[in-house]
């Protein structure tokens, strides 16, 4: 402990150990009798303490000895109410340590980029998931160029077919239904922009023994223009349902798709063979449905919808249960607002900046700009462009890629068939204002479709992406520190 000539006494604190052994009296701070002094009394106390600690400035009182009361006993130790005391200033420092701690950023991380496979024609989705119940989160690429769907097994990235004959493959997601340890995937086929043309099958894939070799199909609906699936718990009852998003309506036309769009689920039949009945989320909506993402809104049991499309960002909430159970569909952005095609969004994720939500977008569909929604007073979103420099930006996530507790954000380019790079933009502060923005694997990715996990185990967010013009999927291995946790 040190004082300046102020009075100031700036307190080493060691963050909780220490003064729980205190307040448990495993080791009495001994104070002169002759002094009740509150500078020395809290040097006594630093020293004790004696660890590598915080350094917090606190104003504890002019530097002038106190005589003791005359009643008051200088027996030499800390009485209850010092304690108390203590205790309060103690917490106090310490909640402002952690808290600018929590609130500090931390700088970019290296990434260092590993081929999964090297040839995936005209590469569009993928999805990590693990497929052979090793412990290991496996990867799924689809390209609708291809008529097999494969998944890549980890780590040595052998190659399986998970099905084969599939026409126009879009999309893909994995939920455990029957709880044996190893996914079933929901899986689109049949897909063209031309509503016409485009059938929309919807399928459910489930293994035979032995995940490495093909997976069953059955049937779950036809409904044109499938384009994107999802696995969503949204009455709380702890079993999925099957959110699925097509694309455009049936009657519309390129380049403004002027049509409605509707959302729909499906609950999952006690005989997957069975009928899968077609259930509307919203049929509201205009033009391009472009994504559908899960999250965990509201905190309960239930999950929640996040659309992105010519709207913009719109809430899908499931509210009541069983056969009362209805939906309350809530625009929060409208997104780029332009003329369509380049319209609303092109896909959303929600992040976290410590206890703050915050939203981010590609914006318009297809479109050139990352953007971040952060909420006001008002509960309303406040829209920021971060980055305008995208060519044809498609999919990005959300992750906390250097453990600082604000959750960065990762977004690739397409580049319209060119060679794309791969985007990182990290929080600077908790506000979701400032933005540190750095490139990674430079025109050697044209990321379409994202993905973030763990992939080596090493407690580190690492990346996924696959590549349409440059025909490739990777992961990227964060080299950055190993998060505390």
């Amino acid at each position: 402990m040190n004082t300046d000539e102020n009075g100031s006494v700036f307190i080493c604190v060691h963050p909780w150990l220490h003064f729980v052994q205190f307040m448990q009296n495993e080791n009495p701070c001994q104070f002169p009798k002759d002094s009740l002094d509150w500078g020395e009394r809290m040097t006594r106390l630093t020293r004790w303490c004696n660890a590598p600690a915080i350094v917090h400035p606190v104003i504890l009182s002019e530097r002038r000895p106190s005589p003791p009361e005359p009643n008051q006993q200088a027996s030499g130790e800390v009485t209850a109410a010092e304690k108390v005391l203590l205790l309060m200033l103690l917490s106090a420092v310490i909640a402002g340590a952690h808290s600018a701690a929590a609130e500090k950023p931390a700088g970019p991380v290296e990434f260092r980029a590993h081929v999964i496979e090297a040839k995936i024609p005209g590469g569009y989705a993928v999805l990590v998931t693990d497929l052979n119940k090793d412990g290991r989160p496996d990867v799924v690429g689809l390209t609708s160029r291809l008529t097999e769907l494969a998944w890549y097994e980890n780590p040595g990235w052998e190659r399986h077919v998970l099905a084969e004959s599939m026409r126009g493959l879009v999309n893909m997601a994995a939920c455990d239904l029957d709880g044996d340890g190893i996914p079933e995937l929901a899986v689109e086929s049949e897909f063209d922009m031309v509503a016409a043309r485009s059938r929309g099958l919807v399928w459910l894939l489930r293994h035979d023994g032995d995940p490495r070799k093909p997976w069953k199909a059955v049937t779950v609906d036809e409904l044109a223009t499938s384009h994107h699936v999802a696995w969503a718990d949204v009455d709380g009852d702890k079993r999925k349902e099957l959110i699925n998003a097509p694309l455009i309506g049936a009657k519309a036309l390129a380049p403004k798709y002027e049509d409605r769009v509707a959302l729909v689920y499906y609950r999952v039949p006690a005989d997957w063979t069975g009928p899968w009945e077609r259930r509307v989320i919203d049929d509201s909506l205009n033009g391009v449905l472009h994504r559908v993402r899960v999250v965990q809104w509201d905190g309960d049991r239930r999950e929640e919808l996040l659309t992105a499309g010519f709207d913009g960002i719109v809430l899908h909430r499931a509210v009541g249960a069983g056969g009362a159970l209805r939906w309350e569909n809530r625009l929060l952005a409208k997104g780029h607002e332009e003329g369509a095609p380049r319209a609303g969004a092109s896909d959303v994720a929600m992040g976290r900046l410590g206890k703050r939500r915050f939203l981010a977008s590609v914006e318009p569909w297809h479109g050139n700009e990352v953007v971040v929604y952060t909420e006001d007073n008002a509960d309303r979103w406040q829209r920021r462009v971060i980055f305008d420099g995208l060519v044809e930006g498609h999919e990005i996530c959300v992750g906390d890629f250097n453990g600082d507790g604000l959750e960065d954000i990762v977004a690739g380019d397409r580049a319209r068939g060119g060679r794309g790079s791969v985007h990182f933009f990290y929080a600077q502060d908790a506000s979701g204002v400032a933005w540190l923005h750095r490139v990674v694997d430079s025109e050697e990715m044209s990321g379409s479709g994202c993905a973030v996990a763990d992939i080596n185990g090493d407690r580190r967010l690492d990346v996924v992406m696959i590549g349409g013009a440059t025909a490739n999927l990777k992961w990227y291995e964060n080299l950055g520190a190993t998060p505390r946790r």
